[in-house]
């Protein structure tokens, strides 16, 4: 938007500058010529009035010491000529008519009609200036008086006149523009701010603001109503993080107490009730699974009110120690996890949070690849760092992938499988809260992976620090 506005005003500015320019030049020129013009009309129709008498003389001694020395005073040659052409009188020996330029001044004086004054004077033009003046007696032409003058000088100081002139349009151009890139960025400064913090919002950066204090005053008042709409923005977000956090917390007493209750109901069964018993036991596990779901969902409230900014972070030593921690759990299922990665690998993440951010994978492959093979490996690229966790297991359909990491959403043909369906979920938002990105995809012939993308270059775009007015980690 910018450059096409920036084209425009370039575009008229450099117009009128044309516009003023080409009639400036113009006149400039003009008036070089005109003066040119009226000094040579006055001297040539003075030897016109002297070659009057001599032509009725016949004495052209005098006339023609005259116009020598003014040949040599000006370098302009004249010629007084009969109304049948020929030359009476010169300034110069060898002088004719039949001079470039002279035949038609001449036959305009030999018809009685005064001198007009040739073309503009232009510092490419050398022609030089014809004038002629009839010489008459009691209305009666009898010849005519022809100077040829150079132009030389005139022209020059026409082309300084037009350099000095296009020095002034240039400069005024120059002043112009840098007056129009700054009036250009003054009015859209805001427009692009509120871009960037529009789409900030819109990846979840709630706590972006934008300055409604500079622009134009639509701006101003349209980045004041931006800033209104963030903050209900960022106050909506944070009461549902905050009854999330707390209604989960309020869940966890209740949920204990009721499982102290169910496994005491266990002495008061007769041993001759193995129905009840099994029923018991469903319960109990029905239980299990809703602390399972309420811990998840406090992980992920504790995801969403990160209040940390990101630092550097040493990516190989995380992610050795998580393998460490997982090794035990993986040797006891059967599955293999082998492990790929440099050292001195670092990435921009939030501090601490990094091996919360990588055992949703690992969790993921341990219960959907059991007994096959995961690798995690890490590199380091130009601009990013990438983590990937790989495994050869079953994987997932192409309609599956689609919806693979949204919240709570687990394959049907998983729903055997412990789980709640939140680990890729809290994964994908640890990741994001540092200006990173995760994608899921499908491995051949079989399996599936964990693409994890961290920035090695700071805080992701639109970011100014952590959200204001986020719900406390101890609140959970």
């Amino acid at each position: 938007m910018r450059r096409r506005l920036l084209i425009i005003v370039i575009g008229l500015i450099t117009g009128l500058m044309v516009a003023f320019g080409l009639p400036l030049a113009l006149i400039s020129a003009e008036e070089e010529s005109q003066e040119l013009f009226i000094s040579r009309a006055n001297d040539t129709a003075r030897f016109a009035d002297k070659a009057e008498s001599t032509l009725s003389t016949g004495r052209t001694q005098r006339l023609t010491a005259d116009m020598a020395r003014y040949d040599e005073l000006y370098a302009t040659p004249i010629l007084i000529l009969n109304t049948d052409g020929l030359v009476i009188s010169s300034s110069r020996e060898g002088l004719t008519a039949v001079i470039p330029g002279v035949e038609t001044p001449l036959l305009r004086a030999l018809a009685g009609q005064p001198a007009r004054r040739p073309h503009v004077l232009w510092p490419w033009d050398d022609r030089p200036y014809v004038i002629a003046e009839p010489i008459v007696r009691d209305s009666r032409v009898l010849g005519a008086a022809v100077t040829i003058s150079p132009t030389t000088k005139s022209r020059i100081r026409v082309a300084d006149r037009l350099i000095g002139l296009g020095l002034g349009v240039a400069a005024l151009l120059v002043i112009a523009l840098v007056a129009a890139v700054l009036v250009v960025r003054w009015v859209l400064s805001p427009v692009h701010n509120l871009n960037r913090a529009a789409h900030a919002v819109g990846c979840g950066r709630t706590a972006v603001r934008v300055a409604d204090r500079t622009g134009p005053p639509e701006l101003r008042q349209l980045a004041a109503s931006f800033n209104a709409m963030a903050n209900n923005v960022t106050a909506a977000a944070r009461n549902q993080r905050a009854f999330v956090a707390q209604a989960t917390h309020q869940l966890r007493t209740p949920l204990t107490a009721l499982r102290i209750r169910l496994e005491n109901a266990d002495s008061y069964l007769s041993d001759g009730d193995p129905d009840g018993r099994t029923e018991l036991q469903s319960a109990l596990e029905e239980v299990d699974r809703l602390n399972e779901v309420i811990e998840s969902l406090l992980q992920l409230a504790r995801a969403e009110a990160i209040q940390t900014m990101p630092l550097p972070v040493d990516v190989s030593a995380v992610v050795r120690s998580r393998v460490q921690a997982w090794q035990a759990a993986y040797a006891r299922s059967g599955t293999g996890l082998s492990i790929d990665v440099p050292d001195e690998i670092t990435a921009i993440y939030l501090p601490g949070l990094l091996g919360h951010a990588l055992d949703g994978p690992l969790d993921n492959a341990l219960k959907f690849a059991r007994g096959c093979s995961v690798a995690i490996s890490a590199q380091s690229c130009e601009d990013f760092v990438e983590i990937r966790v790989c495994d050869s297991g079953p994987g997932l359909t192409a309609d599956e992938l689609a919806r693979a990491g949204e919240r709570f959403w687990r394959s049907p043909r998983h729903q055997n499988v412990p789980g709640t369906g939140l680990g890729l979920a809290i994964t994908r938002t640890l990741v994001e809260e540092c200006g990173g990105s995760m994608e899921l995809s499908a491995r051949e012939p079989r399996g599936f992976q964990v693409l994890i993308r961290l920035s090695v270059s700071g805080a992701p775009s639109g970011t100014s620090g952590p959200r204001p007015h986020a719900v406390p980690a101890d609140r959970f």
